[in-house]
């Protein structure tokens, strides 16, 4: 029993430390894209979650179509494509869509995004918000509107890296040039539960404690 004891209390620190960084509105009225601030950087740490959310159709039913690209500083600047990876697509009015990025330095999915603390990760979208223009390359609506993210990544808030947490992202799995491959998972915005991922970790530890536990006590 104290050894189960123990194995409890040790985990303790590992549950409820990572934070939910606010929602990111993907569409070009975000106030976040306005030239004249700086709320489009973003400082995360290892262990971090944010979602960002693709729009819905206004009142007359128009919708802007986007992809949404991880991109070198370089193009980031300069809003183009050379080596971008597809982060997630904002193409159907139909749905409510998200993109759940978790920052994490380590990932065991073939393809999966990782972060390195120190460093900077920078998201762009260069197609013009109209289906016919959703694979331009250059400009678009990083250019016209400002849609890009910079993100500044810090180590998780305990201080060490944390391997525990993936990136991922949700919608259905595409494939861009020059991109590396992404997993996705098509789902309603009904489905999304701002803390999936922490009653998800805690349920996972409280199982490995009953595991363990029963295993001494037997």
């Amino acid at each position: 029993m104290q050894i189960a004891t123990f194995i409890l209390l040790s985990l303790f620190p590992f549950i409820g430390w990572a934070r939910k960084i606010p929602d990111i509105n993907w569409i070009s009225s975000n106030p976040i894209f306005d030239v004249s601030n700086t709320d489009h950087v973003i400082s995360v740490h290892i262990g971090d979650r944010v979602s960002i959310r693709c729009p819905k159709s206004d009142e007359t039913g128009k919708y802007e179509y986007s992809y949404i690209y991880m991109v070198s500083d370089e193009e980031y600047d300069h809003c183009f494509l050379s080596k971008p990876r597809l982060v997630g697509a904002c193409d159907n009015q139909t749905i409510n869509a998200s993109i759940n990025i978790v920052f994490r330095s380590f990932t065991p999915t073939p393809g999966g995004f990782e972060f390195q603390p120190g460093k900077n990760y920078f998201l762009i979208s260069t197609s013009d918000g109209t289906l016919e223009g959703i694979d331009r390359k250059k400009d678009g609506l990083c250019t016209a509107k400002q849609m890009k993210i910079k993100f500044e990544v810090g180590q998780d808030r305990r201080g060490i890296e944390n391997p525990k947490f993936a990136a991922r992202t949700l919608k259905k799995d595409r494939d861009a040039e020059h991109s590396t491959p992404v997993m996705y998972v098509v789902h309603d915005e009904s489905d999304i539960d701002d803390d999936d991922d922490g009653s998800n970790a805690c349920s996972y530890f409280v199982s490995i404690v009953v595991l363990l536990a029963s295993r001494y006590l037997l």
